[in-house]
């Protein structure tokens, strides 16, 4: 931990993994008459200090957001209609200030297919500040000295960043024609599906799509319903994904009674209609994902827990082993981390978590794994990578988060980590990889911390 210190102990590697962000030092002007080609996401800095705002802008690249500053109106304007969906984080005491006019923000929203959202931030706090921002049409309000990672969180909901992934249901059934009708259904109710017609393959399908709910047919020619049920609660990895059945009217109460003592959870009868299967499978689906989040994730930080990490690192390499490519594992351990929960507290820790595991989730892609390993230790799976690819990522990572400014009340400080990385094929077991990557993370903290070590 390193009070009011940006320490970095390698040459900046590309950042391969992230969004491309600006991060020049050059005045507003410079800054905002960059943005040339049309953008998809954009983050508007309007600030009247120069210097001011291109430390947030700085701030909130780390976390690999495409940032522009603009110091008035004109280059507020040229650097919102440059992109696709602009969110502006102004300055409170620059609106109305002959600065940015309200009305000046309010007329960028013409013309815009998507409406540019408002984040204000302001050197006070009370309600008359939090009103005016009210009526200047904020959709939220962060007093300085900004939590960088909540401010980012708050950027991505308004990007639509955390709109949830379509659910995946697998269908199940003897009749080709069928299924694939109810596979179109649900597609056309945003859903994902895969459709199973041989029950012989119900479980290596099951294992490598990962369908989040099943729809089954209950009567087939071959084999039944409750017959596939009970092979799949067979499976702890599987006893928790709802069944719903389809049935004719002929499946009588007992049938239908027996049907879910035995692991089933619900009927759908023919004829199906559309819409209530569609609503059904949603409102199933949710609740599913939700229960398996808790279940599954560090409350803290959303991130894999230990266990459920370790599972899927196994799962990696046996998809690694099958396929034949490479996969790198890596340790990460924040440096100094109980002289911050001892100097600042522990909920000043907490944060400081949160905000490690938020840019990890950031920076890496979506097929990349992120889980907290226990205490202020983290995971990362990294599929298809090579070990060198993977030091460079890491090293982009490490010297990003030394540069997070991290906040306790009126003070500021700057944490660092230590990361060690082992690959497979090199080491081709699940615990062998495991101890790798932790001897070279012990290798990182021996050699003075802030560093990444591989094996």
């Amino acid at each position: 931990m390193s009070p009011r210190k940006r320490s970095t102990k390698s040459t900046r590697a590309p950042r391969k993994h992230s969004s491309t962000v600006k991060e020049s030092k050059a005045s507003g002007k410079e800054r905002a008459s960059a943005v040339e080609t049309p953008t998809e996401n954009l983050v508007c800095v309007a600030f009247s200090d120069i210097a001011t705002g291109d430390d947030l802008c700085v701030q909130l690249g780390f976390y690999g957001f495409r940032t522009v500053l603009a110091t008035d109106e004109a280059q507020l304007l040229r650097a919102v209609t440059s992109a696709v969906r602009v969110v502006l984080v102004v300055e409170l005491s620059a609106l109305d200030n002959g600065i940015f006019e309200t009305s000046a923000i309010r007329e960028l929203q013409k013309g815009k297919e998507r409406p540019v959202r408002l984040v204000v931030v302001s050197q006070d706090d009370g309600f008359d500040l939090r009103l005016r921002a009210v009526r200047a049409g904020a959709d939220a309000f962060f007093p300085i000295p900004i939590e960088i990672a909540r401010v980012s969180d708050k950027i991505d909901s308004l990007f639509g960043q955390n709109a949830l992934d379509p659910f995946h249901v697998l269908i199940v059934g003897d009749n080709p024609e069928e299924i694939s009708n109810y596979a179109l259904m649900l597609q056309q109710e945003g859903m994902l599906t895969s459709v199973v017609s041989d029950p012989r393959h119900l479980l290596s399908v099951m294992i490598e799509s990962k369908p989040e709910l099943i729809l089954m047919d209950l009567q087939m020619a071959e084999w039944s319903g409750v017959e596939l049920t009970q092979v799949i609660r067979q499976l702890d990895a599987f006893i928790g994904i709802p069944i719903i059945f389809i049935a004719d009217d002929s499946a009588g109460l007992e049938t239908r009674l027996q049907a879910i003592e035995l692991g089933g959870d619900e009927f759908v009868n023919r004829p199906v209609i559309r819409r209530y299967l569609g609503e059904l499978m949603k409102l199933r689906a949710a609740r599913s994902r939700t229960m398996r989040f808790f279940m599954e994730r560090d409350s803290l930080t959303g991130l894999l827990n230990h266990s459920n990490l370790r599972e899927k690192l196994a799962a990696e390499m046996r998809r690694a082993e099958r396929i034949g490519n490479e996969l790198c594992f890596c340790m990460i351990d924040i440096d100094h981390f109980k002289q911050v929960n001892d100097t600042y507290g522990h909920l000043t820790g907490d944060r400081v978590l949160k905000s490690l595991s938020r840019l990890l989730q950031d920076r890496l892609r979506k097929t990349d794994v992120v889980g907290r390993y226990g205490g202020e230790e983290f995971g990362v799976i990294l599929f298809d990578t090579t070990l060198a690819h993977a030091e460079r990522i890491m090293n982009e990572i490490r010297e990003s988060f030394a540069h997070v400014r991290q906040q306790a009340q009126d003070k500021e400080f700057f944490v660092t980590f230590s990361c060690g990385i082992a690959s497979y094929p090199t080491f081709s077991l699940v615990n062998e990889l495991n101890e790798a990557a932790d001897r070279a993370m012990y290798e990182a903290k021996q050699r003075g911390r802030n560093l990444v070590c591989t094996i």
